[in-house]
């Protein structure tokens, strides 16, 4: 199953999200496609802390996403940082 949102070439390498808050030890809850779906709140996902980066990790952040094939996020960065291949 694959996703497509308009506008995106490839879905998986940058889709937005906001940084909701530390609901677990050790955990972040994101929410990505904010304004989309769930009743237009997005869909949540929790990540381990170390992915995201200490200057991100305050509520209401806006951040990008990179996931995986398997929809798993693999990377997050700073909306104000361009897109870098890793």
């Amino acid at each position: 199953m694959s996703i497509r949102l308009k506008g995106w070439a490839d879905p998986y390498q940058q889709v937005p999200g906001i940084v909701f808050g530390c609901l677990r030890a050790g955990e972040l809850r994101l929410t990505v496609l904010p304004g989309v779906g769930l009743a237009y709140g997005g869909a949540p996902y929790d990540v381990p802390v170390q992915l995201v980066p200490a200057e991100l990790r305050m509520p209401n952040t806006t951040v990008w996403v990179q996931f995986d094939q398997a929809m798993k996020i693999v990377r997050v960065w700073s909306r104000e940082q361009e897109h870098a291949a890793q």
